[in-house]
């Protein structure tokens, strides 16, 4: 188990490596400042909003949501804002959470929503920059998710700048961006150092619930992760220790058409010549009467904001035959994969799956086995998301399946080109509390647990220090794909980053080729009988 520092790389890749080695030793290396503790009652509320704003309330999602010709139109943007990012059912529940002691009577229950998030802290905020041929005003519109409405912050045609400062092109793309921003306060206030590691995957997280629901659409659905950062963090107002643009989307706009433009002060305006651009100078309401700024945090967001290194396209490893440490000879290859049904005329299962995605927190089975297709379906999803040179890249997936019908107990890892499982060389790992610590999960009770996993000095060194971001992204929008999968298979399932790295790395063999785990996915069936009220609101 070799917990030493990587040898010296100069500048922003140090600073990365420096970040990733704390992230990954922080069990035995504290990473948060001395004497740090939460202050709980000054913590920042779960939805940002801008009080002094005119808001243009978004239609809510239906199950006959229906895809415009040629892109987005108000409906479907309402949909997809409110399943990704939005509040979707209120929910009480008893388990083992230590955090959830307060949601153990019903006053305290909380919202639940589509995409999960570290801690429940929602760092994620949404903005639109909208173009001239939009539905709404031309300018920028933040999505306030507790009113599921966007309050324009300001005015001025945005696109031509956030254009500009991708670093991809977007095929003269002029309706508009979803411009995805995480606010550090949002996380750090609990999580101090160790927030940014948590963040990027809670973007990836959103990130793969929007790529679910553009393949159900057929709409354009491509992250953009490459760009200048400054350029479009002043544009939403942004100081670089506060947070920061970390994802792109692009929104094209469909022919506007009867009620396409919503209702509301903001949909009535006349349309007119948008003008230049205008960053965004108000400032939202956030509850918390001090914040701070932690250095570590700031440090490898900086880093990580430089364009040097080859970029997202030079992520890929050599091709894949079969992974470092697996036997080449024993290749197994999974049960072929079910077609999706053509019939659309029953009610939408990713939003059904969406709505009823939650953390299984203590509450697995530990005795019934998963199905090994069932299993297969969701490494396939898992190994779906897009841009594919990001997520076929940067990480890959390495399983212990302990409870399989069909599959022996071992380490395996999942060949997605194959759609097939090689043997790791390795014990079977006795996964327990040495892995993970904390009381809200119970690790030997999971019938399979999924390691994505990256090389941090490799990739740095072929796309820069932004490979960092890359990594961690893919790693959370295959959790959340993961997630949604064993939702809609009616399988329990559970996300931690809160693992004891050289430990896990240790158990599945990935210390043999200097591996770092990203998360860990616990999967398996639900115990029987259980306390909790799920409120749908929709």
């Amino acid at each position: 188990m070799d917990q030493t520092r990587p040898p010296h790389q100069p500048g922003a890749a140090q600073a990365v490596s420096d970040y990733v080695h704390a992230v990954r030793t922080r069990w035995t290396d504290p990473i948060a400042p001395p004497g740090f503790v939460p202050d709980w009652a000054d913590r920042p509320a779960p939805h940002t909003y801008y009080p002094q704003t005119e808001r243009l309330p978004l239609p809510l999602h239906t199950v006959s949501a229906t895809t415009p010709r040629g892109g987005y139109d108000m409906p479907l943007l309402g949909s997809f804002l409110q399943l990704s990012a939005g509040v979707l059912s209120r929910r009480w529940e008893i388990d083992r959470s230590p955090d959830r002691a307060r949601t153990e009577t019903v006053t305290g229950a909380r919202w639940g929503r589509g995409t999960p998030s570290g801690g429940g802290a929602y760092p994620l905020e949404l903005y639109l920059a909208a173009g001239p041929s939009a539905p709404v005003p031309a300018g920028i519109h933040h999505y306030a998710s507790g009113l599921h409405a966007l309050e324009q912050v300001a005015s001025g045609d945005p696109v031509p700048r956030v254009r500009s400062a991708l670093h991809t092109p977007t095929d003269g793309q002029d309706g508009g961006f979803l411009l995805c921003v995480l606010r550090f306060w949002k996380s750090a206030y609990k999580y101090n150092n160790f927030a940014y590691h948590l963040m990027l995957h809670d973007l990836g997280a959103f990130l793969g619930s929007w790529d679910l629901l553009c393949r159900e659409h057929g709409t354009e659905g491509d992250p953009r992760l490459d760009f200048d950062d400054a350029a479009l963090s002043r544009l939403v107002g942004q100081e670089p220790g506060e947070g920061g643009v970390l994802a792109v989307l692009p929104l094209p706009w469909a022919e506007h058409g009867a009620g396409a433009r919503g209702q509301g002060p903001l949909a009535a305006a006349p349309p007119r010549e948008p003008g230049p651009a205008r960053p965004v100078r108000l400032s939202p309401y956030g509850r918390s009467r001090r914040t701070r700024e932690f250095p570590m945090v700031t440090a490898v967001h900086r880093a990580t904001s430089t364009t040097g290194g080859g970029g997202p396209c030079s992520l890929a490893e050599p091709p894949e035959a079969v992974a470092v440490g697996s036997v080449a000879a024993e290749v197994l290859p999974l049960p072929a994969l079910t077609p999706a049904p053509a019939d659309r005329t029953r009610p939408a299962p990713l939003a059904d799956s969406l709505a009823r995605r939650v953390s299984a927190n203590g509450r697995f089975n530990g005795v019934r086995p998963v199905e090994l297709s069932a299993l297969g379906e969701l490494l396939a999803a898992a190994a779906q998301g897009r841009p594919p040179e990001v997520f076929r890249g940067s990480t890959r997936i390495r399983l212990a399946a302990h409870r399989v019908t069909g599959l022996a107990p071992g380490v395996y890892d999942y060949l997605p080109g194959r759609h097939a499982l090689a043997p790791v060389p390795v014990d079977v790992p006795n996964l327990d509390e040495r892995v993970y610590a904390l009381s809200n999960y119970s690790v030997g009770q999971a019938a399979v647990t999924l390691v994505p996993h990256w090389h941090p000095e490799r990739t740095v060194a072929r796309a820069g220090p932004r490979a960092y971001r890359y990594a961690a992204v893919a790693a959370g929008a295959s959790a959340q794909r993961i997630q949604v999968a064993a939702t809609g298979a009616g399988l329990a399932s559970g996300i931690v980053l809160g693992f004891q790295g050289p430990v896990l790395e240790a158990a599945l063999g990935l210390d043999a080729d200097g591996r770092h785990a990203l998360l860990c996915v616990f999967l398996g069936h639900r115990q029987e009988g259980e306390a909790r009220l799920d409120d749908r609101l929709y």
